[in-house]
């Protein structure tokens, strides 16, 4: 399986990079010009994931008719059912292999795990976008808009293409090709290596793997934006929180601080406001920005909380699957592969990668949702009411506990969390490998 996998994948992703080509040669891409953005950018961070939606019968934010949406629920639903049908022909397969009881027996099972968790992976995860639909779409439309329209600061340029480049990185991945192999390893009553036979059972689970790629990859992209834009909409956040109060520079805030430069530039371009406002003026319009900042922070913690709905459970499913499936591809890649082979070297390559992904943006939703009680400590609340103050401080301890993703309530999704999956795996690939020594 893993051989077609990677090919298919790679397969796919040149084909999705040819149908884009017209739309990237075009100047309209993430971004316009230097610090000026659009929903257009937005737009585009989704385009890729829509594409792979569309060939699984899936479609997020589209007014389809009754008849067009029941059209596409049958052509998924066929789908889900072949890979269904599939996962139980494996689990036959692997049900005879191991009454055998031998070693070389054992060595199958071991090769077939992966693709068995795999495809439980993939329909999983497809399956809470059918169910959750409408949370999905939610997502991307409330996400769509807090997005940033016109010119930004620098400050902020920088926090939205930082987000946007690591968006726009992909991760090539290496085919391998053998003559006369399956990829899945399904129970047949007959020889599936027969001429005619062959060719058929190849196309099928061919589409099989492409549709279990495009199944992981639907979820896996649509995790990785959703907390993207949450954590840039953090990071915007933090920005507007430090710029809450104007403080004037002094020997207190001198002006090469970053608070001291944006308050030195806000006296110039607003003299009038700063002479003429009085403490009144100034606490009215503080409650006013800080009313909106909470009422987007709360936002924030709840669009959080809408994917935590979403993807943990499929998350808990990923983390145990791959900690079994490092541990397997290990043990094939040190006893059953030649040093020069590279199918189960490239796959737990995979499984890592993918897992270290998942588990960054997690890390990034953490440090972004914190970072807003640093802002707070960083901004001018000292020269605010005392109202404004009680306010921040309240404010302030909310942000002190930290926003985060589940794998279904067992762990929080950050760099820790990987670590820990890596120390998993290697026991058991220590533990089967001491097994097979004796």
């Amino acid at each position: 399986m893993s051989r077609y996998l990677f090919y298919c994948e790679s397969t796919f992703k040149s084909n999705i990079k040819i149908t884009l080509r017209k739309k990237e040669q075009q100047p309209k891409r993430f971004k316009k010009k230097k610090n000026v953005y659009d929903v257009d950018s937005y737009d585009a961070t989704f385009a890729i994931t829509k594409a792979i939606l569309r060939l699984v019968g899936l479609r997020i934010t589209r007014d389809d008719s009754t008849f067009t949406r029941l059209l596409w629920n049958i052509f998924y639903w066929f789908e889900f059912g072949n890979l269904f049908v599939v996962t139980w022909l494996e689990l036959i397969n692997m049900a005879k292999t191991a009454r055998g009881g031998s070693f070389q027996d054992a060595v199958e099972i071991f090769r077939m795990m992966p693709c068995v968790g795999y495809l439980l992976l993939a329909m999983a995860k497809s399956y809470k976008m059918v169910y959750q639909r409408p949370v999905y779409e939610n997502l991307v439309n409330e996400l769509r808009s807090m997005w940033p329209r016109g010119e930004v600061s620098d400050e902020e340029h920088q926090i939205i293409s930082s987000a946007l480049r690591h968006l726009n990185y992909v991760i090539q991945a290496m085919g391998h090709e053998t003559p006369l192999i399956l990829p899945f390893f399904y129970w047949f009553p007959f020889d599936p290596f027969q001429r005619g036979y062959y060719e058929v059972i190849l196309a099928a689970q061919t589409w099989h793997g492409l549709i279990t790629i495009w199944f992981m990859l639907c979820g896996d992209l649509l995790f990785c934006i959703f907390l993207s834009h949450i954590t840039t909409q953090f990071d915007l956040l933090a920005v507007r929180i430090r710029r809450l109060v104007y403080v004037p520079v002094d020997k207190q805030l001198v002006h090469t601080y970053p608070l001291g430069e944006y308050c030195q530039g806000y006296a110039q371009k607003n003299k009038d406001i700063i002479d003429t406002f009085t403490d009144k003026d100034w606490e009215t319009r503080h409650q006013r920005d800080l009313s909106e900042i909470i009422e987007r922070h709360r936002a924030l913690i709840r669009l959080s909380g809408d994917v935590e709905h979403l993807f943990s459970f499929a998350l808990l499913v990923n983390f145990f699957n791959s900690s079994i499936i490092i541990c397997f591809c290990g043990f094939c890649c040190v006893i059953v592969e030649k040093w020069n082979e590279m199918v189960y070297k490239s796959f737990m390559t995979t499984a890592l990668s993918q897992t270290w992904l998942l588990c960054w943006y997690g890390q990034r939703l953490l440090e972004s949702s914190e970072g807003l009680s640093d802002a707070l400590y960083e901004s001018g609340w000292y020269r605010a009411s005392q109202k404004i103050k009680s306010s921040v401080l309240i404010m302030l301890h909310r942000a002190q506990k930290d926003v985060h993703v589940t794998t279904y309530g067992f762990s929080i999704i950050s760099l820790a969390s990987y670590t820990t999956i890596i120390k998993t795996s290697w026991s058991y690939f220590t533990l089967l490998l001491n097994i097979y020594k004796k």
